[in-house]
């Protein structure tokens, strides 16, 4: 691949917004009120149909080849070592606020086997955002089984399939927001199947130059982005706007940044979108932190407000040091098993 065949910094873009929204999406309740970003949860399926595109882009052909083995070692490498660091990161916050450390410990080694715990509310008590990587290992497993025989019409099949499951769940729980919590952790399944490989299918009709959709400015992407994840839906409308947003909304805002130019934004959105791995791996356990500090009232006098941006700075701040730093150790350190050597939170387009 060329240098320009592997950047797609709108792609870069879409991921690095997308990042900062789900971080404030989950300050509601101590910066932003609960009624804004009430379609938060909306940014994972953006990230599972951006994750399709860019995988598809890089490993088609190998794994199509028989490179599944060599494309899975590389998944882990790529996601493992921030998962390791959110865990920690988790099981320290339980421990401080006093939780029963036989407990955390048990909690610490499913999280590290990626099993879901179903005793808890989160599937992942010691950081919540990890079920969403647990279905993307889980799909990207599926996809190394099955390239070697995905043509055109069994992808488009199987993207089909997905997205009706995922529709009747949608439609029977009254909302998308399927996987994160233990009475409907099994409908993430459907939900990644249909974000997954429909962003396989925008990669083939990309490189066969079937991908017809319109690429305004970047600007424009965002905006119907951060308009889809504010949108003030009436509860009873939720299924449905969600649906609409996952099986059409986000795949073709993908599809269209796929070849949007970036302009004057770029450095700002490369930006965001490095560390946008990071910070979605490790924002949970310290607005957590902040949410106990506030409910025991240990800062008296201190503003909920107050203590919540300190710990949105914090995680920003975190984002920035663990991508930095911790990613381009864990890097060099796992040169021995196939690690690149360079930090594993690049940007999404040039992710491998």
């Amino acid at each position: 691949m060329t240098a320009s065949r592997d950047r797609m910094p709108g792609l870069d873009a879409l991921r690095g917004v997308a990042a900062l929204m789900v971080l404030l999406f989950h300050t509601r309740g101590l910066v932003l009120p609960n009624a804004v970003l009430s379609h938060g949860y909306l940014a994972v399926d953006l990230f599972f149909v951006i994750s399709g595109l860019v995988l598809a882009r890089a490993h088609d052909a190998p794994l199509a080849a028989g490179g599944g083995r060599e494309f899975m070692r590389r998944r882990l490498i790529r996601l493992y070592p921030m998962v390791l660091l959110g865990l920690g990161l988790g099981a320290a916050v339980m421990l401080a606020a006093g939780r029963d450390p036989a407990t955390v410990a048990v909690l610490a080694v499913l999280g590290v086997l990626f099993v879901p715990f179903t005793g808890a509310n989160d599937i992942f008590p010691l950081n919540g955002p990890q079920w969403s990587l647990f279905w993307e290992l889980a799909v990207n497993l599926l996809y190394a089984a099955v390239a070697p025989w995905l043509t055109l019409r069994r992808l488009i099949l199987l993207t089909v399939v997905g997205g009706v499951l995922h529709t009747i769940l949608a439609l029977r729980f009254g909302t998308g927001s399927l996987g994160p919590l233990a009475g409907d952790w099994w409908g993430g399944a459907p939900r990644v199947v249909f974000g997954f490989f429909a962003g396989v299918l925008l990669a083939r009709l990309l490189e066969r130059g079937r991908l017809k959709i319109p690429a305004p400015p970047i600007w424009v992407h965002l905006a119907l982005l951060v308009a889809i994840l504010t949108a003030p839906i009436p509860a009873a409308g939720r299924a449905a706007f969600d649906l609409v947003a996952v099986l059409v909304a986000l795949p073709l805002l993908v599809g269209s940044a796929a070849r949007a130019e970036v302009g004057g934004l770029r450095p700002l959105l490369d930006g965001l979108a490095a560390i946008s791995y990071a910070l979605y791996a490790l924002h949970i356990p310290l607005l957590w932190a902040a949410t106990e500090i506030v409910g025991r009232g240990a800062l008296p006098g201190v503003p909920k407000i107050v203590i919540g941006a300190a710990a949105l700075l914090i995680a920003l701040l975190a984002a920035i040091a663990a991508h930095r730093g911790f990613e381009p150790w864990a890097a060099r350190r796992l040169r021995g098993v196939g690690a690149q050597p360079r930090s594993t939170s690049l940007p999404s387009s040039s992710t491998r």
